[in-house]
């Protein structure tokens, strides 16, 4: 050992060295919040986005809310300002699409011609006619029902489809595009509309700025923090500096190694900094206050003062490099997790501890023997209070209570578990957020107006065009929309191709009689007088409600026809009880859809997939079939809205459903019901497949609980292996692993009572409270061993004495640093530091009062001896 510290001078050159490489790395660190990127690339969700990309097209959205909560969005000057932005948002580069209720097709028929356009003409003015008309044209079509304007008609909302997807997010381009999408909005409604953004894209780009923010704000205030406990607890400026400088030299080890391996800092690893100064700093406090305890207030000479340090570096060597290799287990732990954010945390944080260690049995030393012994004023011997005198007396004390620590601690474990049952798990990125933060309110509004940002796609895949056009099947995929918005509360919206099949087939029958198209001919003639209509003519004739007044039945009527009749003055009574059927609690809007589908006024009868052959007129199901591919024809590309990958002879089809929720539990019961339905629906030759930016999150969700389990289990375990190596017994590593089972225990009973939320940042609490908690353990253990050999009936008072200060000031000192991170943008970053800091403290406590108990009571051998009695 004094042969490496000959040449102190040279040991400070090489880390200082060592240093400014790393140091030169930094600029190049970058951030990722990708989120397909957290998976392994051979996850099957991975697989399926990937899939989803190629067939239908790279696209994510931005859902842009617009609310006057004083006005109407109706307005002339608000929908010429609509207008301009959506021009302007065309404009930017990876905007592949504008939807907006000026921009959404239209689809109209005039004879046999079916045209696709905007809701509104190209020189559309804002006239009250047009607004009118515009009005008309959304509550033409059941698609935009409840995703264009609120239902008080104070908001609105524009998508904002981008040419890009999740594996090319991070393009410096892409987050360019998604700002100025932002930033221009924002200024064209300045005054007019509050804005509301949001989305994955703008989710991601919130979520790297609100990293750099952390970064910059979090890690100075950490060392301010660190640097005052030290302060308090040591008053001497070189015990301050010294344990501080060695966990600032390993943090830019750790940061500048990231960009050379090629990996980027993620929403986890951007804590890491601030865990390793706060856990590293532990190394060097031991350090410096073992030689402050020996050293005294004595005045040394050179050869004194030599033999000092290397006295306290061959004393505190082993318990700190003990405490150093489990702390590095515990993050060793997380590299055995599925997730790739948590992999790369537990790899470079036990680097990053490694090299704490490294620079603290190194640094430390060399600049106290450059330093030499000082002169110590001798100063008038007053009595005064000592805080480590009181603590022991207080911890003798409590220990000497062996019932009642170990009742108490029965108790807290018991309450703990009642809590773990009450825990969420859960992996929603804007749960990550504030509650007051633009992203949080932004993606609330929009489920609170226009059904959500929680999307799951499912895709219809065939051998061939024929089997995936064929009646049977594009009926069982609308019924799936249908099933889920009334059966599975959470689903808001079921969009897909399915919704322009019906809309043509409803526009091109707008002429026909409501029971059949064979029955047109008869309806036009009989009924279509009786009825007073005559022809229903051009689909996009403005007219005005046929529903005039109310008459008598007519005798049909009464004689129970299949068919309500209406007599010349209007609809009779029989048709209103027709129209609502059994459900007395329909809405006024859909009584007068179903009054309109029993007329077929502007052909609402045929908003349906056509799929009866006695009632289109056909002989076989193949006839249907060609029906629906000549629709296809008839509109082209124009109103496929990516929901194909083929606009004439599909062989893949999707629907979008929308989730009215952030809680991947009620997603997951969402895909269990499409999954159930679609058993029960489909044949054997259509595949369907589940997908979409919900379906990775959750599979991020999933993988959160058997990641936990794992890096839980090789923490304990690997824990449990070097403490029983270390001291030559299976029972030592059995009672070190008691206080750190306590905390994860009590910690997960926390998080369940306060309502805290299992996810990818507070999944690292657990392994973390093990690294970080095992600390405490040691030093507990090795200072009770050594004072034990050394005899005398105080040995245990002689523990508190000279382990329970240090193990206070690193806890004040951890956990001041951990306390930083209550100012963090993230939520969850706020969760984890308070929920580290409770842990630490709950391991502190059990390794001061437990400890000593169980050590009193079963006297195990590593420390008594073979019986029981001290060498």
């Amino acid at each position: 050992m004094e042969k490496f510290f000959k040449y102190p001078w040279l040991v400070v050159g090489i880390i200082t060295a060592i240093t400014m490489f790393f140091a030169a790395q930094l600029p190049r660190v970058k951030l990722n919040n990708d989120m397909a990127s957290m998976l392994p690339q051979e996850n099957a969700a991975v697989i399926t986005s990937d899939y989803l990309d190629e067939t239908f097209g790279k696209s994510e959205g931005l859902f842009i809310g617009l609310e006057r909560p004083y006005g109407n969005v109706f307005d002339q000057d608000f929908l010429l300002r609509l207008s301009e932005t959506t021009e302007a948002l065309k404009e930017i580069d990876i905007v592949k699409d504008v939807a907006s209720i000026l921009t959404l097709p239209y689809i109209s028929s005039d004879g046999d011609s079916i045209f696709v356009n905007d809701l509104v003409d190209e020189d559309f003015s804002g006239t009250p006619d047009e607004i009118t008309e515009l009005k008309r044209r959304l509550a033409s079509w059941e698609l935009y029902d409840g995703q264009t304007v609120s239902a008080d008609l104070s908001s609105t909302q524009i998508i904002v489809t981008l040419n890009t997807s999740t594996n090319d997010s991070m393009a410096p381009e892409v987050q360019e595009g998604v700002w100025k999408v932002r930033d221009i909005t924002q200024e064209m409604f300045a005054g007019m509309a509050a804005v509301y953004v949001t989305g994955d894209p703008i989710l991601r780009q919130t979520s790297n700025d609100a990293m750099e923010s952390d970064l910059l704000l979090l890690v100075p205030l950490v060392i301010l923090v660190v640097l005052g406990v030290l302060f308090f607890s040591f008053r001497r400026l070189v015990y301050v500096i010294l344990p501080l400088l060695t966990v600032i030299l390993s943090v830019i080890w750790t940061i500048g190694l990231m960009p050379l391996l090629g990996v980027k800092l993620s929403i986890i690893s951007i804590v890491m900094p601030i865990i390793l100064i706060a856990v590293g700093s532990a190394y060097g406090i031991h350090l410096v206050s073992h030689y402050k305890d020996i050293s005294g207030n004595k005045t040394l000479t050179s050869d004194e003062h030599h033999d000092l340090v290397f006295e306290v570096l061959r004393d505190v060597a082993g318990p700190i490099m003990l405490a150093a290799l489990t702390t590095m287990a515990g993050f060793f732990s997380f590299v055995f997790t599925f997730l790739k954010p948590v992999k790369e945390f537990g790899f470079f944080s036990t680097i990053g501890v490694g090299a704490a260690l490294l620079v603290s049995i190194t640094l430390i030393p060399a600049l106290l023997l450059i330093r030499g012994p000082r002169t110590v004023k001798q100063k008038k011997t007053v009595k005064k209070f000592r805080f480590d005198t009181m603590l022991a007396d207080i911890l003798l004390a409590i220990s000497s209570k062996k019932k009642l620590v170990i009742l108490c601690t029965v108790i807290v474990l018991g309450v703990s578990f009642y809590g773990l049952g009450l825990l969420i798990v859960d992996n929603n990125m804007v749960e990550y957020f504030r509650e007051d933060t633009d992203i949080y309110q932004s993606d609330r509004f929009i489920s609170k107006y226009f059904g959500g940002t929680t999307q799951v796609t499912v895709a219809f895949e065939a051998d061939s065009t024929e089997i995936l056009l064929s009646p049977g099947v594009l009926t069982a995929v609308d019924g799936l929309g249908a099933y889920l918005t009334t059966r599975v509360p959470v689903v808001s919206n079921v969009t897909g191709f399915t919704d322009m099949v019906k809309r043509v087939n409803q526009v091109f029958n707008v002429d026909e009689g409501p029971n059949g198209i064979r029955a047109s001919a008869a309806y036009a003639d009989d009924a279509g007088e009786e009825f007073g209509f005559g022809g229903f003519g051009d689909f996009d004739t403005a007219d005005a409600s046929p529903f005039v007044s109310l008459g008598s039945p007519s005798e049909e009527d009464q004689q129970g026809s299949s068919a309500p009749a209406v007599g010349d003055t209007g609809i009779t009574f029989a048709m209103l009880e027709s129209a609502i059927g059994s459900d007395a609690s329909m809405s006024a809007r859909d009584m007068v859809r179903e009054l309109e589908r029993l007329t077929n006024y502007k052909g609402r009868s045929y908003y349906e997939i056509p799929s009866d052959l006695e009632r289109y007129g056909k002989e076989s199901e193949e006839e249907l079939t060609r029906l629906i591919a000549n629709y296809l024809v008839l509109v082209g590309d124009d109103a496929d809205g990516g929901y194909s990958n083929d606009p004439l002879e599909p062989t893949a089809i999707r629907s979008v459903i929308q989730i009215n929720s952030k809680w991947w539990t009620d997603t997951k019961a969402v895909i269990d019901s499409v999954e159930a339905y679609a058993a029960a629906n489909f044949p054997d030759d259509v595949r369907v497949i589940i997908g979409g930016s919900a379906v990775l999150q959750g599979e991020i969700t999933s993988e959160l609980v058997s990641s936990q389990i794992v890096s839980i289990i090789v923490s304990i375990l690997l824990v449990f292996i070097i403490l029983s190596i270390a001291n030559r017994s299976a029972i030592a590593g059995l009672l070190g692993s008691v206080p750190l089972s306590i905390a994860i225990m009590c910690n997960f009973g926390l998080m369940g009572f306060l309502g805290i939320t299992l996810n990818m940042g507070t999944a690292l609490v657990s392994s973390l409270a093990v690294g970080i908690g095992i600390d405490y353990t040691i030093h507990f253990m090795s200072f009770y061993k050594l004072e034990y050999k050394r005899g005398g009936d105080d040995f245990l008072r002689r523990t508190f004495d000279s382990c329970g200060k240090a193990i206070l000031i690193n806890v004040f000192s951890v956990g001041a640093g951990f306390s930083i991170l209550a100012l963090s943008n993230f939520r969850m970053i706020t969760h984890i530091g308070g929920l580290i800091a409770s842990s630490m403290v709950i391991t502190a406590i059990v390794s001061l009062i437990l400890m000593p108990v169980l050590f009193t009571t079963f006297k195990p051998k590593f420390i008594y001896g073979k019986f029981g009695k001290s060498r």
